[in-house]
């Protein structure tokens, strides 16, 4: 330690020589440091650590270093760049007087330094890192309606869980789900009941963001269970895991905002301002495929009359009723749109003529052998369907005019079930 204290005025000048200038707007009453002014403060820490004259002066400064750079979210990285800056520049400065002496001593001098940051910022970065996740998941837990923040709090529970394995130590086989699909995440996201989600750009970035993250948590398993983890290198992987965390985060918020502006508040079905995007979509496959879909129009028979002689609120209870049967008659897979009043619109993928005519009656059936009570009142009613098959031509343009043709064409059927007599299927 005293031939590095001979060293000390050169540190000291090196330290200031790579100080930024920092004009703070703190205010003096402030209890809470701007970024700027926590800057300031940990150039004091540092110049401090690597003015120690004791091993015990040296643990301690390093604690409050440390302690106090994640706890103002000051990076590892920055940290660690200041720590080779100030090396590199003494060096150089000993160089030009030719002082080789002990060139050594200083080097083991800095790299000590390193070894004992890097240690102690992975250990407290994984223990904040810990309790950030844990508050995000007592967030989750009181929100009145979760939505998709169900499945976002199973991701946060995989990313602790991978935090306990790296704390754990013991690096044995009693790691998280690796497979992105695997995860009950991933098995959420791959699931049919999010199928109309899929054509929204938050759910393509949510995708890309858990395959990512998936393989930096596969990195940092294989290297910890091989023993090659460097503390440096996890901290910067762990840092990057909780950048897609949070990423994936606000794009499951913007997926909340679309569930609730694209359901229906009274059948809870998708509206009519989804179905454009959704329909160009299916189009953009069906042309790159060659795979067909089709399309399924419905309106409930002679409703008008039941809301006259029972009145709106019966009516509202016999949509809803509608609304199940085509919910527990169709596919998981399929699209149900409320399309305004008691007409309705279903997309059915990767579906023939045949087999959207063989739903329709299905639905048609089951509509006319159901009622509705509602206390001493029985209600039977039927439905007419129109459905069409989409194939496209690969010289089609996809536009909104191509929607607007198929939307008329199955409207006309519609209206041909209507003129025969209503209850059936065209």
């Amino acid at each position: 330690m005293q031939i590095i204290q001979k060293y000390f005025p050169d540190i000291r000048e090196c330290v200031h020589d790579f100080n930024i200038s920092l004009e703070s707007l703190q205010v003096d009453h402030s209890k809470e440091l701007l970024y700027t002014h926590a800057i300031v403060e940990y150039k004091k820490l540092f110049l401090n650590l690597l003015l120690s004259t004791s091993q015990e002066e040296i643990e301690n400064n390093t604690k409050v270093l440390v302690y106090f750079t994640i706890e103002h979210e000051i990076s590892y990285l920055f940290l660690y760049s200041e720590l080779i800056t100030v090396v590199r520049k003494l060096l150089g400065k000993l160089l030009e007087k030719h002082d080789f002496e002990y060139i050594n001593e200083i080097n083991c001098f800095f790299t000590d330094h390193e070894h004992r940051i890097t240690h102690l910022y992975l250990q407290r970065f994984l223990k904040q890192l810990s309790l950030k996740n844990e508050l995000r998941l007592s967030h989750i837990a009181i929100m009145p309606d979760k939505k998709f923040m169900i499945h976002y709090e199973s991701h946060i529970k995989w990313i602790i869980s991978l935090i306990q394995y790296i704390q754990k130590g013991s690096f044995d086989d009693k790691y998280p789900e690796l497979n992105p699909t695997l995860c009950e995440f991933g098995k959420w996201m791959h699931s049919a009941t999010t199928s109309y989600l899929i054509s929204t750009s938050h759910f393509k970035v949510i995708e890309k963001l858990h395959l990512n993250l998936h393989d930096l948590a596969a990195n940092i398993i294989n290297n910890c269970k091989n023993k090659e983890f460097l503390p440096a290198t996890l901290i910067h992987l762990m840092q990057r895991i909780d950048y897609y965390s949070l990423e994936i985060g606000n794009e499951i918020a913007f997926l909340n905002e679309i569930e609730e502006s694209a359901k229906d508040p009274l059948t809870h079905l998708l509206t009519r301002r989804l179905f454009n995007k959704i329909m160009l979509n299916k189009l953009d496959i069906a042309k790159s495929t060659g795979r067909e879909f089709a399309l399924m129009m419905c309106d409930l028979d002679y409703f008008k009359l039941v809301n006259d002689t029972y009145g709106h609120a019966i009516g509202d209870v016999v949509l809803k009723h509608f609304s199940n049967v085509l919910e527990q008659t169709l596919r998981k897979s399929d699209y149900i749109f409320r399309f305004g009043g008691e007409e309705f619109i279903v997309l059915l993928p990767m579906t023939n003529k045949e087999e959207s005519i063989m739903l329709a009656q299905k639905v048609c059936d089951a509509t006319a052998l159901s009622e509705v009570v509602i206390e001493n009142i029985s209600i039977k009613y039927t439905v007419s369907i129109g459905t069409i098959s989409v194939i496209i031509d690969n010289t089609i343009p996809i536009n909104q005019d191509s929607i607007d043709k198929y939307l008329t064409q199955v409207d006309e059927k519609l209206y041909l079930a209507k003129e025969r007599g209503r209850n059936r299927v065209e």
